[in-house]
């Protein structure tokens, strides 16, 4: 499966997550709206009932009624004739009862003349009646009229939306199910992706040093090569650089998986000369790496070994990825009880989007996944490994076509600055 391929998936999945979404939650609303009419209709219906029953005079002749709805959970009933409270207690409960409207209701009877509430109730008796609560008292143009309200109108109309609630959390988890097989899928999928680039790279690696070994040892099988100590002594120098150099990508492999076991990783911090160690590391490389020795104290704690292996690492990944003239400072400084060291190159870089990854094993930038650059991809990953278990930070400042810049910051116990016997003949 392609990138492209992959990406065009994403994007389908994440438009059909949005649209299944939005269509529940469009259902529910509509369904909840449905409901809310159906319940105006059928309280406009009961009271209006509720309204004839109560102000029919002894001739038996209606009077007239006027339901006003004030808003979804509250009602005024216009009459024109005194109303009864103990004939409204009765009528209100049994014609609400009969229209199936069983939830909580407070009801009020106003005086228009008056302008004040002559009498209020609860359908719950231990609720205390508020159906003014919040409300100016609702005028009218009859002289006699009562209110009723529905404080948990809401949560009754959402009670009664149970089926189609759970089918639409059903049909989220459902899709949430899937949107995590989804990941899953793709975190396994760039995993063997990544695990198939390490191997090619890994292959490609280790041929080269076989290769010379093989040629070297063919020379040296030859019995005319005695007569030409020169030749085998370079051809010896060979076998024994390229055998270094396997020892070290076995090294570095076996390192990273060890560490990935916990328990199975294990320090030995000692006092260490940084700039000691850093001339021994320019001695190796050349001229293209150039030192800026400005920590006035350079001794630090660390695993010697692992130490060393981590900064082989950050010159070797500047070296890799540096197209022609590499031209790689190592600076060092004190800085807030800190000794700090810049590995700086002027490489191809890094683009933004890359380098959260670019500490991750067998994780390679797009452009620098080719045979041309060396290495099995475990190099930063290592890196961060032992950064991370000496409690130290790492940080990366990179752009493209700009170089690189990895600092790690080592903190130091507080103490008198000393410089090594090299860099004072250096300074000197």
């Amino acid at each position: 499966m392609s990138r492209l391929t992959t990406r065009i998936l994403i994007v389908l999945s994440i438009l059909s997550i949005v649209g299944i979404v939005s269509t529940q939650v469009y259902w529910v609303r509509k369904a909840y709206e449905l409901r809310e009419r159906q319940f105006l209709q059928t309280v406009t219906k009961a009271l209006s009932e509720v309204a004839r029953r109560v102000a029919r005079p002894e001739t038996g002749v209606p009077v007239g009624v006027q339901v006003v709805t004030l808003s979804p959970s509250y009602y005024l009933v216009n009459l024109d004739a005194p109303i009864d409270p103990k004939k409204l207690d009765f009528y209100l409960g049994a014609e609400l009862e009969i229209h199936q409207i069983l939830t909580t209701f407070e009801y009020g009877v106003y005086d228009n003349n008056a302008g004040q509430i002559i009498y209020e109730n609860s359908s719950r008796q231990q609720d205390q009646p508020s159906v003014a609560t919040g409300k100016n008292t609702p005028s009218a143009s009859s002289p006699y009229y009562f209110v009723v309200r529905f404080p948990n109108q809401v949560q009754y109309l959402t009670q009664q939306l149970d089926n189609w609630i759970l089918a639409s959390l059903i049909v989220l988890l459902l899709t949430c199910f899937f949107i995590y097989l989804f990941y899953r899928m793709l975190t396994q999928k760039n995993q063997t992706d990544d695990q198939r680039e390490f191997i090619n790279n890994m292959t490609h690696e280790l041929q080269t040093p076989i290769s010379s070994i093989k040629i070297a040892a063919d020379v040296l099988s030859s019995p005319k090569i005695i007569e030409q100590p020169e030749r085998m002594l370079k051809y010896v120098r060979m076998v024994q650089e390229e055998t270094l150099r396997l020892q070290q990508q076995v090294e570095t492999v076996l390192t990273v998986a060890r560490s990935d076991n916990k328990g199975a990783f294990k320090l030995n911090p000692v006092p260490i000369d940084m700039h000691e160690l850093l001339f021994h590391l320019a001695e190796r490389h050349g001229d293209y790496l150039h030192l800026e020795l400005e920590a006035h104290y350079p001794i630090v704690q660390a695993d010697r070994l692992h130490l060393t292996n981590v900064l082989g690492n950050l010159v070797d990944n500047a070296v890799k990825y540096t197209p022609a003239n590499p031209f790689i400072q190592l600076i060092t400084r004190n800085e807030n009880g800190q000794f700090v060291l810049f590995v700086q190159d002027n490489g191809i870089g890094i683009a933004p989007e890359h380098q959260p990854h670019i500490f991750n094993a067998y994780y390679r930038a797009p452009g620098a996944n080719t045979h041309s650059v060396k290495g099995f991809g475990l190099g930063l990953s290592y890196v961060q490994k032992i950064v991370k278990a000496h409690r130290w930070k790492l940080s990366v400042s990179s752009a493209p076509g700009q170089g690189s810049t990895f600092s790690i910051r080592i903190p130091q116990p507080t103490v008198q600055p000393i410089r090594s016997q090299k860099e004072l003949r250096v300074k000197s």
